[in-house]
């Protein structure tokens, strides 16, 4: 991760994009999730992280990881779309939270009923609590690797929920998935751009700190800037994106008081 970003006020009424590429999407967060679930289901599979990340995302490096909390969730499927249409490549994060649950349920439907109760819904507590932490740890720690490999965490503003509302109101369900990104993001180091090639690093006078820093605050954007910036970016030749870095993210950074680090980490954007 090199940047993230907070927008607050997000407000996503007026995105417009084609309901076959939203639609289109949505199948791709439905057959990551599957593919996780079909994971766990084997018999024979043991939880090793490099066969997980194998299933989730293989060779998958987004440009922008989305945050956001479930209310939203429709909109926030019309802006990774639209940010898509601009050269990015978008994960978002629900394709993953958003499941997890229906997952949980199969797996105890496997592994936790009792089978001396035919036709109930009879769990062994004990079980239930173990694949639901193995469950959760293997989604999370999914997640926390595209966070780590993306350029932009983007991080949406919703409405906060406490635990309890969060367990008892199923609109809420996503808040502790959040929570974890937002702490994994807060204190993950940062990286400098990796299309660099070895001879432009060379070049840097920074050469001996190039790779990593130390974690900084997030920077904080309200949603209407961030739309100015999209409509800016909007309707460019695709060559445009050809580059070795997104037209789109320079514009969108050069609205944001970057540190000379940051501006270093972006090649001296």
């Amino acid at each position: 991760m090199l940047l993230k970003l907070r927008v607050r006020n997000f407000n996503g009424d007026g995105i417009k994009v084609d309901g076959p590429a939203v639609a289109a999407l949505q199948e791709r967060c439905h057959a990551t999730w599957r593919a996780v679930a079909a994971y766990l289901m084997d018999s024979s599979a043991v939880l090793d992280a490099e066969s997980v990340q194998q299933v989730v995302a293989p060779a998958f490096q987004p440009d922008v990881f989305l945050s956001h909390g479930r209310g939203d969730r429709e909109q926030v499927l019309q802006l990774a779309v639209m940010l898509e249409q601009l050269g990015l490549t978008v994960f978002v994060d629900s394709c993953l939270w958003l499941n997890a649950y229906t997952v949980q349920q199969e797996l105890d439907e496997s592994l936790s009923a009792r089978r001396n109760s035919p036709g109930t819904h009879h769990f062994h507590y004990h079980r239930v609590v173990r694949t639901s932490a193995s469950l959760h740890m293997v989604f999370n720690a999914a997640l926390q690797r595209l966070i780590d490999s993306c350029e932009l965490f983007l991080h949406l503003e919703g409405e906060a929920a406490g635990l309890r509302t969060s367990v008892e109101d199923g609109r809420h369900a996503g808040a502790p998935w959040v929570l974890s990104g937002l702490m994994f993001a807060r204190h993950l180091p940062r990286r400098g751009r990796p299309r660099l090639g070895l001879e432009a690093l060379k070049s840097k006078v920074y050469a001996g700190s190039a790779a990593f820093a130390a974690p900084e605050p997030a920077h904080v954007m309200e949603w209407e800037v961030l739309q100015r910036a999209i409509a800016d970016t909007t309707g460019f030749p695709a060559a445009s994106y050809c580059h070795d870095h997104p037209v789109f993210l320079d514009h969108l950074y050069g609205k944001l008081p970057l540190s000379e680090h940051e501006r270093r980490l972006l090649g001296g954007l």
